[in-house]
């Protein structure tokens, strides 16, 4: 157990921390972002995928005055075409007309070919949430990067009008949809979005953009890669952080606080997904995310913690000793996990899937390595206990939209996460890391983050039992 001095230790030190983190978030400076032109040149080569349609993309609202009690996030879509991080906004993309015979082809070619609408400023909700962006002021042009001749900032109040102007000159109207599997507040989004459009062209033909936006974004610009890093350093940051001051007695959610805390000091804004610290049983649940347990001598915690930087997602998971020290079982099944990730990342290059069955399937090489080694309580393979894929795109989003049948192309970032679940042993094991692929291979962006077994134990101080 803990000693009591101890634990207070621990306490005020994430008490300071907490003070600190709130002082830093009150002075950091403008969030990080790529060049205009970056975000100018996707614009532009999303208008080249979806030629046959108008493209109307909404940026997320926030609560006014004092009811504003959380920092503003852009809906990940829009921020991947503007930069833009404040609420109210709404992006107009409009192809070249290519029919010359149409009424609109005339007219269309002296229109912008994009247009920001910015909501007029209100002075009173400032005072509660900062000063945001005057579309009538000519220096948000350049700021913004919509510059006058092709793009253009406008207010609010022009968009029904232009976007039935724009229209008559396309089939189809491109915006997001609700999507069955997303989350409810992402499916209100699109839904409420989508009814605004109905109710001002009842007649139209609404389309989703995110199959193209989604083969856009899978592969990083080298800005994106720029900030994926500093996500994945100061989530690194985390991990060590936990690892140092793991110890039997603590409750998971201390850990959770620590880390946050630490990759929060670095520079993450907030976390990139809800901290997973799991121990005991708790190792076995994928999505556990209580972190309300005490942590007891002879557990294994799961911790599966990162943080999003400047929008940019991290995705980081350890599978840890509790009191410094694998029982020979509990070694056992974490060496036969860290070989199959080892396997599956040095595979990792142009052409390989993550999919379940494609050939060239890195899934298939770490099950493999799985089924052939080790058994569970009862001599069989272990293959069935690895129950979920071996990883995902990350991103703008840690589960970034991906085609995960497709081949993998240079500039993509992914987990790759093989695990082993033990209920019956109170057993769960998980290695997550992330990597990017390169023309001819891949680079490991979590290599200085340990994941052998000598490596954690010396890391982790030991208590007395």
């Amino acid at each position: 157990m803990v000693s009591s001095m101890r634990r207070n230790s621990i306490t005020a030190c994430l008490r300071r921390g907490v003070i600190a983190l709130l002082l830093l978030v009150c002075t950091l400076p403008a969030q990080e972002r790529e060049p205009v032109e970056v975000y100018q040149a996707r614009r532009e080569a999303l208008r080249g995928r979806l030629q046959d349609g108008l493209i109307v993309l909404f940026g997320r609202s926030d609560d006014s005055g004092p009811g504003a009690l959380l920092p503003f996030r852009q809906e990940n879509n829009f921020y991947y075409l503007t930069g833009y991080n404040y609420p109210g906004a709404v992006l107009l993309l409009a192809p070249p007309v290519e029919n010359r015979r149409s009424p609109f082809w005339e007219e269309s070619s002296r229109l912008p070919r994009e247009i920001l609408f910015l909501p007029p400023r209100d002075r009173d909700q400032e005072q509660w949430t900062g000063p945001k962006s005057d579309p009538y002021d000519p220096a948000t042009a350049a700021q913004t990067g919509f510059a006058a001749g092709f793009a253009a900032i406008k207010g609010i109040e022009a968009l029904e009008a232009e976007i039935r102007r724009y229209a008559q000159g396309f089939p189809n109207l491109y915006t997001l949809l609700p999507e069955s599997h997303s989350e409810e507040t992402e499916s209100s989004f699109a839904r409420e979005n989508a009814e605004k459009l109905r109710t001002i062209l009842p007649f139209a033909k609404l389309r989703d953009p995110r199959s193209a936006l989604a083969s856009q974004r899978q592969i990083k610009s080298e800005g994106e890669l720029k900030l994926v890093r500093k996500a994945v350093e100061c989530s690194m940051d985390g991990h060590l952080a936990a690892m140092r001051e793991l110890r039997p007695g603590l409750f998971e959610y201390e850990i959770a606080a620590l880390m946050q805390y630490t990759f929060g000091r670095a520079g993450c804004t907030r976390t990139a997904y809800g901290p997973i610290v799991g121990s005991g049983t708790r190792s076995t649940i994928l999505h556990y995310n209580r972190n309300s347990e005490r942590m007891e001598s002879g557990d294994l915690v799961v911790l599966d913690v990162a943080g999003e930087y400047a929008h940019y997602a991290a995705d980081i998971t350890r599978t840890l000793p509790v009191n410094g020290r694998f029982t020979p079982r509990q070694r056992e099944i974490y060496e036969i996990v860290l070989g199959a990730q080892k396997a599956a990342i040095n595979a990792v290059k142009p052409g390989m899937s993550l999919g379940r069955r494609d050939s060239d399937s890195l899934f298939q090489i770490a099950y493999n390595y799985i089924n052939t080694h080790g058994k569970d309580s009862k001599g069989q393979p272990l293959g069935k206990y690895f129950t979920h894929g071996l990883g995902h795109h990350v991103g703008l989003y840690v589960h970034d939209p991906s085609n995960l049948q497709g081949r993998l192309e240079p500039g993509m970032v992914l987990t790759i996460e093989p695990g082993i679940y033990l209920p019956e042993e109170n057993l769960g094991v998980r290695i997550e890391d992330m990597v990017l692929v390169t023309q001819d291979g891949h680079v490991l962006l979590t290599e200085r983050l340990p994941r052998e077994v000598e490596e954690v134990e010396r890391l982790i101080r030991k208590s007395p039992d």
